[in-house]
């Protein structure tokens, strides 16, 4: 009876082990495909004789790019022409300015690790006889799988809110400038560029590059800010566009920018209250609950000598 047990425990274990192995695999491959990026082959030039030594390197990257833009063209086409985009996270990767198939490899191998503690960690509880179901071990995979590509995205997200967040503030700042500076006398073209160059980081420089492009290619200002808000969608972007549009051809620049000028103040206000409102009903909800636990804390001792007496002769 004893050997008859071994043999079943060795046979239900096979599978894990099978699988623990075809993880490491999978998660050695996918990591050393991340390690370096194919060059372009019809590249020609001086450097193309430094770059022969690199052949063996540029071969062993290609396969990996290859299954990465296989695998992104894979999701593309189960989630379809609307949820393609949310499932593979394309905004947040062009705003946060990381090409797809790079951040789906990143998925990848993050799952491949999730699978492969996840599978371990089976392993080990079969063979300290713990009494795991036979489909623990699948769930388990699972599991592991989707709590690495959620730790693969959760640095993505987080960043591109704060970049939303800070385009949102840049651009009410940008604005109430703009319009403090038009008011002085000077022109909207040069207030324009006036502004932009007043300001500080990420987003400032965005509208400054889209500023300086338009200006180089002999191009209206709002030319340049309509090819920013497509190139990164983000709202506060496409508001200025729009902003800087009515201002170039509406009647009354300084009118334009007070109106949105006044529309974000508006915003801000309502976006800051209902943060206030949402931590005042956080603070609310453990209250509530110490409420709850000192009236049981009261009531049980009556309970308990009310049953007491009921139950005595």
């Amino acid at each position: 009876m004893s050997g008859l047990t071994a043999l079943t425990g060795t046979v239900a274990t096979r599978p894990m082990l099978a699988l623990v192995g075809g993880a490491v695999a999978g998660l050695g491959l996918a990591t050393a495909g991340l390690r370096g990026r194919p060059d372009d082959p019809t590249a020609t030039g001086p450097s193309s004789g430094a770059r022969s030594g690199s052949a063996g390197s540029r071969a062993a990257g290609a396969g990996p790019a290859r299954w990465a833009r296989g695998l992104t063209r894979l999701v593309s086409r189960a989630g379809g022409p609307g949820r393609a985009g949310r499932l593979l996270l394309v905004d947040d990767l062009r705003i946060v300015g990381r090409p797809v198939e790079v951040h789906t490899a990143a998925r990848a191998t993050r799952a491949l690790a999730g699978i492969v503690l996840a599978a371990v960690a089976g392993v080990a509880g079969r063979r300290a006889g713990l009494p795991l179901p036979p489909l623990a071990l699948p769930a388990l995979a699972i599991g592991g799988g989707l709590v690495g590509v959620l730790d693969a995205d959760r640095p993505v997200r987080q960043r591109a809110a704060a970049r939303r967040t800070e385009a949102r503030l840049a651009v009410a700042a940008y604005i109430d400038l703009t319009r403090t500076l038009l008011s002085g006398g000077l022109p909207l073209h040069a207030v324009l560029g006036l502004a932009a160059d007043a300001g500080h980081g990420w987003a400032f420089t965005e509208i400054r590059g889209a500023l300086e492009e338009a200006r180089q290619r002999q191009l209206p200002p709002d030319v340049g800010l309509a090819a920013l808000a497509d190139r990164l969608p983000i709202p506060a972007f496409a508001d200025l566009r729009q902003t800087v549009t009515s201002a170039l051809r509406g009647a009354s620049p300084t009118t334009a920018l007070a109106s949105r000028s006044q529309h974000l103040r508006a915003t801000e206000a309502a976006e800051a209250r209902a943060v206030t409102a949402s931590a005042d009903a956080a603070m609310e909800l453990p209250a509530a609950v110490v409420s709850l636990c000192f009236v049981a804390f009261l009531t049980y001792p009556l309970l308990a000598m009310l049953t007491a007496t009921s139950v005595l002769p």
